[in-house]
């Protein structure tokens, strides 16, 4: 006789995507914080510590000429390490970084910001989606 057993086990740390969108994105821009979807005003409270392990994006339309950088935010600041610049002829791009590269105290605000020049063209009026991927270290619990 075959039995199934199920356990209640959580690994010490979880993957977990925030998300950030803008619509009609303008040129001439610079670090201007995006709204969370989740209707926080620019982002997300972590209930535990963790750590900021990717970044991606994507656009409404390819991206077609000028510059456009993406970053993640710990409590209003951006963790460079993690910025990104979108590439021309793509409507999506990520970033990886090693672990423990960008770390944050339970209670931080993680965000995300974009900056644009000039000549930023990506159809017409670009919607933006941006996820900042976290890990949270939930020991304890």
């Amino acid at each position: 006789m075959l039995t199934t057993r199920i356990e209640r086990i959580i690994a010490k740390g979880q993957l977990v995507p925030i998300t950030f969108g803008l619509n009609d994105v303008a040129v001439s821009q610079t670090d201007v914080q995006l709204p969370a979807f989740t209707g926080n005003a620019v982002g997300a409270i972590m209930p535990f510590a963790g750590e900021i392990v990717a970044v991606s994006y994507l656009l409404s339309a390819n991206k077609t000429a000028g510059s456009l950088t993406i970053g993640p935010t710990v409590g209003g600041t951006e963790r460079t390490a993690l910025t990104l610049s979108a590439a021309n002829g793509v409507a999506s791009g990520r970033k990886l970084v090693k672990r423990i590269t960008a770390t944050f105290a339970a209670g931080a605000e993680i965000g995300a910001e974009i900056t644009t020049d000039g000549s930023f063209a990506a159809g017409a009026n670009p919607d933006l989606s941006v996820t900042v991927w976290v890990i949270l270290s939930i020991e304890g619990i």
